[in-house]
């Protein structure tokens, strides 16, 4: 207790060196809570678009999913056909499927551009999804041909306006005219980092009116909705087996929900380490600072040091003291990275749509490496200064 007071008081008789030194700590600090709490909040948010499409829902993908590869091909062609959709509903615990094509290119109306995902589909995906409509309908016949659009809040409000309802207006749609059935209701608009580009800002039209203007329609997706009493994972060997009838296994997956959120986990989580890694530069530059201040601080007080061994002090005492200067330097570092995080935070909530999450084990994370850093680049000052010979350290004094 007697070494740590003596090193608090050490550290006040040097404050602006003391600041210095712990700056480099902060700023590495800074890194790691901020990208750490954004990947977490990205996480969180992909997780939340993911559970929104239901635990009941299998998704097949165009390509072989490896949990421990990643398939270039999943965006790219696909072999999935509408057929495949219909021959799945044969399968037991299958209550209903249907394709999914992302069209790509915008919408434009009242003189206004917009940029959501356009997605051809059945009407079978609204039973499949319950959505909240704000105004109209969906539409309701799956082989209906007819040029109509739903709409969500969000593409309605940038080209109509907030209180207009579009119900019934012309809808172009890469320069095809589409009467506009509903509109939904987003309720995440606001909240979520995806809402531009996701589930939150569709423009959903007939698959089959689609495949009219375009007879090759690649199907990207085949949705499956499973018995509210079935285990969708017990219905992949089944589900499999139907589209081994008209595909190669290394051209589909099919995949739960929960291996949707395992893959996305997969890649956040080396993104995560690749975050760690850049950061982890910025805590080695703050380490060698405050082990630079603290050599010359062993230097400069070599006097202070001798005085102590000649009045008693070991070199057990003062070992700990400089260690524990260097710690509380590094810690001083954290707590003001952390500080200063918390506040960028909370203004990147308010003002963006990225909700950084700071959490226990972010803050844990923050003082553990600021810790480990005192720890290990005070260890050589903290030596030097345990070795001097009290008569040396009084005569170079």
């Amino acid at each position: 207790m007697r070494n740590f007071s003596v090193a608090l008081a050490a550290l006040r008789e040097q404050k602006s060196r003391a600041l210095l030194s712990a700056l480099g700590i902060a700023v590495a600090a800074v890194a790691i809570i901020l990208l750490v709490s954004i990947a977490l909040g990205v996480r969180q948010d992909i997780k939340g678009q993911v559970e929104d499409l239901g635990v009941s829902t299998l998704v097949v993908l165009p390509g072989k999913v490896d949990f421990g590869t990643f398939n270039p091909n999943i965006g790219g062609q696909s072999y999935l056909k509408e057929e495949q959709a219909i021959a799945v509903r044969q399968v037991a615990g299958v209550v209903r499927s249907c394709p999914m094509t992302f069209v790509g290119g915008g919408i434009r109306a009242n003189k206004k551009d917009a940029n959501p995902f356009i997605v051809a589909t059945t009407s079978n995906w609204f039973m499949m999804r319950p959505m909240q409509m704000r105004s109209g309908d969906v539409f309701r016949d799956p082989d209906t041909k007819e040029r109509v659009a739903v709409i969500g809040s969000i593409a309605s409000d940038q080209l109509f306006g907030d209180n207009v309802d579009p119900v019934g207006k012309m809808l172009n749609v890469n320069g095809h005219e589409y009467k506009i059935l509903g509109v939904t209701f987003d309720k995440k608009t606001e909240g979520s980092l995806f809402s531009m580009g996701s589930l939150q800002n569709v423009v959903y039209i007939p698959f089959h009116a689609q495949k009219a203007i375009t007879p090759e329609l690649q199907v990207d997706r085949i949705m499956i909705q499973s018995a509210s009493d079935a285990d969708p994972k017990v219905l992949i060997p089944a589900l499999t087996k139907t589209f081994k009838q008209f595909l190669d296994e290394k051209q589909f997956s099919v995949l739960t929900q929960e291996d949707l959120l395992n893959l996305v986990f997969k890649v956040m989580s080396i993104l995560q380490w690749l975050l760690l890694g850049l950061t982890s530069i910025a805590l080695y530059v703050g380490g060698i600072g405050i082990m630079t201040v603290m050599l010359m601080s062993v230097n400069e007080r070599s006097k202070e040091i001798g005085i102590r061994k000649t009045v008693g002090a070991t070199r057990k005492d003062i070992f700990q003291q400089f260690m524990v200067e260097a710690v509380a330097l590094a810690i001083l570092g954290g707590l003001a990275g952390l500080i200063f995080s918390s506040i960028v935070a909370y203004l990147l909530t308010i003002f963006t749509p990225i909700k950084p999450l700071i959490t226990l084990g972010v803050v844990a994370l923050c003082f553990g490496t600021c810790l480990v850093v005192g720890l290990t680049f005070g260890l050589i000052p903290a030596v030097r200064a345990s070795r001097k010979d009290p008569v040396d350290a009084m005569r170079n004094e």
